[in-house]
This record gives structure tokens, sequence and C-alpha cells, in this order.
């Protein structure tokens, strides 16, 4: 291993202390950083062959004077270099103890200084024998005696077995890692890790492209981290935004596997000043909890980063006191903490102060159960209720438009108050359902945009949006739709973080372990809420097929299914439980939901449920999966059993906004002329113009559940993380009682479908020509049905399916395919 002097006699002490305070090992500084004054940087600086000069050699005045400051002293840094047989690099950086102003920015000084008219380079820092050891330690990756003896030592090492790197901004930084025990790479900025070619005017003309230090380590199958400073200023935070996805967008394009490190927001700007005021268990729990790049990079638009008018951090959000002319007003609190009890007090407020109230949903149970708490009319309710629609009313957002019950009309409503609960999902419902809005959406989108304005731009009128999941993109959505009326967003966040017990994960391609270990609970007995993403008699793991299969296994049980079509049966024990769920969930042994209790109920009976049950097949957004699981507010176990990818993708899958935008699947085509048209009278022009605001939210949203559906179970997983569960990975059951399960549960599936055939067969509703479709449906075997959905997948993936490439799992899915489509997406 290469060595250099250890601190020499003018190595100046506060220069020692700036590293010692940065968490840097006293042997890693000797052997990389060396004290420099008078005209010594020179020889280090202004060493390049590009530089002009006198016909003497001599630098020129202009540059001697330009670097005449590092006469009066710093501290240089370099390391070793890859590409050179790992000598001592020339290229490296200097502190000067007396900086110059930078030129472009009067008001700042210029830190560090690199070797003029020299192309930036990465640093590879100079690591003792110990240190070598700790990071071999921590990556479980062994030194042998062939790696102590070659000349590059530990980058030799690191390189030749794919060590994992974390790529950081400053060498301070790398030698705070590399002393914590991992490799780490500086480069001297964040734009440093890649160029983009340009012309004679400084004009991109190429493509971005490594810098050859990282491209040499952009080994394939290498994790690679990212971890640059954190910064509050937004243009700051978009910078270092597009540095990391520039910059490992290309590491992943040569194999590697590319995970960021994000350092909470505080004090500590850098990793380095991180570790020494937090310590270093801090930072192994954040490395240990990276996320990989793609789900990374739509994170923003999940995130909300508008500054909190009022932060709180309390279990409940209690009474808070919003000015009182606001007009946005934003709450993001976690699920359980009040919000619904806090807007009912902003409601009564708003009437007694004479205003209307209109209360926009997604789900028509959830706005008849936030009316009831509110003491407003559902718009079901306006013809028959003696108030009608003076205090307002509930609706769904599929009937803001003329036709509908409410017969909307947004020039109704000013110096009103709207509430958007669960907006995020109110807009995402908007912009791409496929239920009744889709029919009117050109009209509703309309509509809204009417109804903001009117509202915002009235002197009394408000509008609330409030949600767990509230983001940019949505406060950004209603901002854009209001036009030429500018807001200020007042913005209440709870960061309260309760712990919400445990969540036990099952693993195989099919819930069979959950099932067995909800037989093996309901057996010793106590009640259980069993949630589900599907319910028709054709799926194994729908309400309907569970419900059958546990009424054999379990005569005496009392069963409640919940879903839509058993709510809105006359004749079904679940007709209208909604409004009184706290009361008749008490009666039941096992409840089995689909997602009409997604939203909008709270499950807040004590001492009841033992335990709650998740089945998700990848239908629902993950945020949906996270609210299904959070209606029982009492902390009991989680079991849930999720589907390693999502099989419900947005468009033709991608996770941009301009891939979405060229989708060619005909549905998504139609609804994006949709979108477009919102904001044009006349339709010939839907292709050339559009309403961006709903367009480039449709894009935002479906991005970031397109990564997330690749991602499916880990993005499920992480969710929880946030919502304060413990994950523990559950046991698998034995062989014989994951089999009986498996055949129990496809025996009540069939008859049940069968039985629905049958019914459907003996009506006389079908005309002669349906009912020879029926039954050639029904008269399909298996495997032709297998076959089908071979094809199928095969024109959808745009991919040739072999025999080698497809194995199906029990419900006749084919997961490589779809993992292989996956990898290939991005086209």
């Amino acid at each position: 291993m290469s060595t250099i002097t250890l601190l020499n006699d003018d190595f100046h002490q506060k220069h020692l202390q700036e590293w010692l305070n940065s968490g840097v090992d006293e042997e890693i500084i000797a052997l990389n950083v060396r004290s420099l004054s008078r005209t010594v940087p020179y020889e280090y600086l202004l060493y390049s062959p590009k530089i002009s000069r006198r016909n003497d050699g001599r630098l020129r005045d202009r540059d001697l004077k330009k670097y005449q400051h590092i006469e009066l002293g710093g501290w240089w840094c370099n390391g070793v270099d890859p590409l050179n047989n790992y000598v001592l690099m020339m290229w490296g950086c200097f502190k000067p103890d007396h900086p110059r102003r930078d030129r472009q920015k009067i008001h700042k000084f210029i830190k560090y200084e690199h070797p003029y008219r020299e192309e930036t380079r990465a640093f590879f820092l100079l690591v003792p024998n110990r240190i070598w050891v700790k990071v071999s330690n921590r990556s479980g990756i062994p030194i042998t005696e062939e790696d102590l003896q070659h000349p590059g030592g530990f980058w030799h090492w690191v390189w030749r077995h794919n060590v994992p790197v974390t790529i950081v901004e400053g060498v301070k930084k790398a030698g705070a890692l590399l002393t914590a025990g991992y490799a780490a790479i500086a480069i001297p900025g964040v734009n440093a890790g890649y160029r983009t070619p340009t012309d004679d005017y400084g004009i991109a003309n190429g493509k971005p492209y490594l810098i050859p230090d990282l491209k040499h380590f952009a080994t394939q199958g290498r994790q690679v981290n990212i971890c640059f400073d954190q910064d509050n200023k937004p243009e700051t935070v978009q910078r270092v935004r597009t540095a990391i996805s520039r910059m490992g967008r290309l590491l992943v394009n040569e194999g590697c596997s590319l995970r960021v490190i994000d350092l909470p927001l505080g004090q500590e700007k850098g990793v380095d000043d991180f570790i020494v005021a937090k310590g270093q268990p801090a930072f192994d729990a954040l490395y240990n909890t990276a996320v990989a790049l793609e789900l990374w990079e739509i994170k923003l638009f999940t995130l909300l980063t508008y500054p909190p008018a009022i932060a709180l951090n309390q279990r409940f959000l209690g009474h808070l006191l919003v000015p009182q002319g606001e007009k946005l007003i934003i709450l993001k609190a976690p699920k359980g903490t009040g919000k619904t009890e806090w807007l009912a007090t902003e409601v009564a407020k708003a009437h007694d102060l004479g205003q209307r109230v209109l209360i926009i949903t997604h789900r028509i149970q959830l706005g008849e159960a936030l009316c009831n708490r509110f003491g407003v009319n559902y718009v079901t309710e306006v013809r028959t209720n003696e108030t009608g629609t003076l205090l307002g009313y509930g609706v769904c957002v599929d009937s803001l438009h003329q036709k509908s019950q409410a017969r909307f009309n947004p020039n109704d409503w000013s110096n009103d108050v709207i509430i958007i609960d669960e907006c995020d999902q109110v807009f995402w419902h908007l912009l791409n359902s496929g239920t009744e809005v889709q029919k009117r959406r050109v009209s509703v989108l309309k509509n809204l945009k009417q109804l903001v304005q009117n509202v915002l731009g009235s002197s009394q009128g408000k509008i609330y949006l409030s949600s767990a999941d509230v983001s940019d993109t949505d406060v950004k959505y209603v901002l854009s739709l209001a036009g030429k009326y500018r807001v200020n967003p007042f913005v209440i966040v709870n960061n309260y973080r309760h712990v919400a017990g445990n969540c036990y994960n099952y693993s195989g391609s099919n819930p069979k372990n959950l099932i067995a270990a909800l037989d093996r609970a309901i057996s010793k007995g106590g009640h259980h809420l069993l949630c589900c993403s599907a319910q028709k008699a054709k799926s194994k793991w729908g309400t309907q097929a569970l419900e059958e299969r546990f009424r054999r296994k379990y005569p005496h049980l009392r069963i409640l299914r919940i879903d839509s079509e058993s709510v809105a049966d006359p004749s079904h024990a679940a007709f209208g439980c909604i409004a009184h769920l706290n009361e008749i969930l008490t009666q039941y042994n096992l409840v089995i939901a689909s997602p009409s209790l997604e939203t909008g109920v709270s499950i807040d009976i004590r001492g009841h449920f033992d335990g709650v049950w998740g089945i998700f097949q990848g239908v629902q957004p993950v945020n949906s999966v996270r609210q299904m699981l959070a209606r029982v507010r009492e902390t009991v176990d989680r079991h849930i059993w999720v589907r390693e990818w999502g099989m419900s993708v947005v468009g033709n899958g991608s996770t941009s906004i301009g891939g979405l935008l060229r989708s060619q699947h005909i549905a998504t085509q139609a609804n994006i002329a949709l979108l477009s048209a919102a904001d044009n009278d006349d339709y010939s022009y839907v292709d050339q113009n559009f309403q961006p605001e709903s367009l480039q939210t449709w894009g935002k949203r479906g991005s970031v559940i397109n990564v997330e559906m690749r991602r499916y179970r880990e993005s499920v997983l992480a969710g929880l993380v946030e919502d304060g569960y413990t994950i523990i990975d559950a046991d698998d059951a034995d062989d014989d009682e994951s089999g009986a399960v498996i055949e129990s549960v496809k025996a009540a599936s069939e008859q049940l479908y069968t039985a629905e055939c049958e019914a459907i067969a003996d009506s006389d509703e079908l005309s002669p020509t349906e009912l020879k479709k029926l039954q050639d449906k029904r008269a399909k075997t298996k495997t032709e049905r297998h076959q089908q959905r071979k094809a199928e997948l095969s024109r959808r993936y745009e991919v040739d399916v072999t025999p080698d490439l497809v194995e199906k799992d029990d419900d006749g899915w084919y997961p490589q395919l779809r993992m292989h489509y996956y990898l290939t997406l991005g086209r």
C-alpha cells in the first residue's frame, strides 16, 4: 500500500483540527492532507500545460494576481489515481485560509481551489490497514493475501471485489465515511461526477457521460450509494436532485444498483457533521434504509415542502387557530390524529358565519360518513331533509356537473367553504378513474376549475385540503386551477409518529401462509378483520371466495362480508352498515372487507379485534393499502401478504410524465384526450392544446403509482414503516397445511363461479348470442384460460412469451414475464 509521511512539523494545527471536527480518523488525515503556504501552493494548482505563460515560462500577471491569496496558506488533499496504477494523483483540492471572492456571485467566497484548467477528478483517499479491515467487516467481503500484496491496496480491493461504494460531495465527507467503515469516493461538486459535451458557445450538444474515475468503478452489480448535502433552499434542492438523477441514471445504465441516502433536515448539512452530531449508529440507520433511485426520484411528487405555518408533534391535533384571512388551508397529519374532528370545528365556524360548506370526496361512503360528522346533508338527502342545501352538502367528485343528482353549478359557490378530504385520492380519482366521472371528465374538470377560482377569488371563501399524504402535487394543482388568483397556502403539519405495533409480513407467491396463520388464530378464538383487494367470485383470494371458504371450514363462525355488492343488497347483513360500523362489527367473529373500507371510516371499538389481516394483490395504489390497514385505530397486530409486483400500471407503465404521455394504450390515449380537452372549447384541437394543470398532475401521480407498482411489496412495507409499524417476517406454514389452504380456496372459488354462471344462464335476460358466449366461456379448460392469459400478456408487454420465460403461479399469473417487462420498460 502506498504511503506518505505522517504529519510533518509545518502541518498547521487548525487544519488538523478542522478535519478532526469532521470526524475523520487522524491516520487518514496524516496520509492525505498537508499544509501549504507561500509559493508552494502554485506548484499544486497551476501546473496545467493549458495555462498560458510568458516566454520565460513564468505565470502571467493576471493569474498571479488571481491566485495571490493562496500564498497565505491552506490545506491540500489528494488521493491515489485508480487509472494510473494507484500512484498519488496530481489533481486534488486546496482550501485557502483566506479565500477569494467569486466574481459571479460577489457576496460569496470560493471555498475550495482545484488545479487551474484541469478537468475535475474524484478523490480516492489513502486508507490505513485498520480502516481497510473495518470496511471489510462492514461489507462482509474478505481481504485476501493477494489483495494485501497488490500495489493498488485498498482501492484495488474495492474495485476487484465489487465492494459497495458511497459517493459524497467533498473530500472531508469521504474521510468521515471511511472512518465509519464505508468505502467512500468524493467528488468536488454535485455535478462533478458526469460531463456534458458542449459546443464553442457552451451549449450542450451531446449526452452526459460519467467521468472516467467513476466509470472505472461502475461495474456490473455494484451497489452505489449517493449521499449529498441537505439544504432547505428550493433552488439548491432542485439543483442537487437533478445532479443525483443524472449521475444515478448513468451509473444504473452501467449495471450498478443505485440507492440514495437522504440526510434529514437539520443543523447538520453534510454527512460528516451528521455523524459527529448524531453518532455513527444514526448514519448506519440511514444507510440501511436508503431507497432505490427510481423510488427516490418520484419522492418529490409525494412530499410536502411548503413551509408550515403551524408545525406540531402531538398525538392529536387539538385546537388549532387559522387566521381569518387565510384562503387555502393545507392539513397534513398522520392517520388517527383527529383531522376529521378538527375539520368539524372549522365547519361549525363557517356555519356560525353564515357560510355554506361543500364537502368533496371520491367515495360515497366517505362522503356520507363525513357529512354525518359535520352535520351537513349528503347530496342524496337534500330533497328529503328540511335543511336541504342551506348548510351546504357533500358530494362525490364524479357529480360535479349539471346533469348529476346535485345539478352542480360552480357559479352557485363563492364566499363559501370547500373541504376536499383525502385530497390526493380525490384528485387521482378525478383524473384517472374509470367510474362515472370518466363519462363527464371534461365537464367536471372545467367546473372544478371554475369552483376553485370562484372561491379563492371571493372575499370570504376558503378551501381545505386534508390528507395524511397531501403533497406539493396536490397543492400545486389547486394553485394552478386558481389561475390569476394568487394565494399563499397556510400549511399545518403534524409530524407525530405513533407506534403502530407489529406488522407480520408473509412471503410466497400467494397468501396461503397468511390464511394458514389466520386459521390457527381463529381456532384459538377472538375476532379478526380480513382486508382483501378483490371481491368477485372468480378471484380465489377475493371477499366472496374467502367468505365461502371460511363458512365451510368454520360453520359456527359469525362472518360479515363488506364489499360494494353486499352493502348495496337490502337482504344482506352488510346493507347500510357503514353508517353504524362500530356497533355492527362487534356482532361478528370474522369481518371480510374489500376496499369499500379503504377510506372514510374509523373503527374505534376497543378490545374487540385481535388482529387485522390483509391480502393485497397489486391492484390498489400503495397509499390505499396503508389507508385500509389503518381503519382499525387500536394497536393490534397486522398480518399482510403483498404481491411482489403490482398488476395495474398507468398507461404504458412509464415512470416519467413524458413517457406516460407517449402511451399507446387506447384507454390511456382517450383519457389524455379528455384531460387535454378540459381547457379547450374547440375539441378539434385536443391533441395540440391541453389543460396543463390536470395533465401534469395526472402524469405525476401516474409515474408515482407505476414506480410503486414495479416495487409493490417494497413500497407497501416502506410506507408501513413510515406509519410507525415494526415489520416482522412471518414464519411459513408447513407444506401440508399450506396445500390444504390452496385446495379449500380453489374449491370455494370454483363452486361460487359455477353457481354464478348457472344463475346468469338461467336468467331470461340473456339473448341466445350472450348465452352462447357464456357457455363457451364456461367450457374453456383451465389450460385454455392460461393460454389466453399468455397471449394477452404477450400483446400487452410486447415481448415473445416462451415456455422457459413463463412460469405460472397459483393465480395463473406470470411473474417472470412481469419482471421481464419491468426490466425492459423505459423504451
